[in-house]
């Protein structure tokens, strides 16, 4: 099951840099209820390094300024993260994925680390 709803890829073509794109992430409604992927009276407590990007084939991607992703921020639930195409030498185009790592907390000791995927993103020249 993805993380995030909807069927929309992301396209990035050679030229594009600095591309805004936001992710939202949800909280269950109740205690009993199933509708988030973050458990109900829990808030994320860190984002630090939280959001990485790899090809289809899992070769990781640098992160900064010759990376897909070149910043990060977090408000709230909402993680807005900024994607560039690639300017690393080889072969850049194709398929890839955003794995988000947020800590999470209840306020307590209780703190962990929960995956989402954003498994959408294709680099190509249209």
């Amino acid at each position: 099951m993805p993380s995030f709803e909807g069927t929309q890829t992301i396209i990035l073509e050679p030229d594009d840099s600095n591309v805004p794109y936001q992710f939202e992430f949800t909280v269950c409604s109740a205690s009993t209820a199933n509708d988030g992927g973050i458990p109900y009276g829990h808030t994320i407590t860190s984002t630090a390094s939280w959001a990485k990007a790899h090809r289809i084939d899992g070769t990781n991607m640098t992160t900064g300024t010759t990376g897909l992703i070149t910043a990060t921020s977090f408000t709230s639930f909402v993680g807005t993260v900024w994607l560039t195409y690639p300017t690393s030498s080889g072969t850049v185009g194709g398929r890839y994925h955003i794995k988000f790592l947020p800590t999470i907390t209840d306020g307590t000791t209780a703190v962990f680390v929960k995956e989402f995927d954003f498994n959408r993103v294709l680099l190509k020249d249209l």
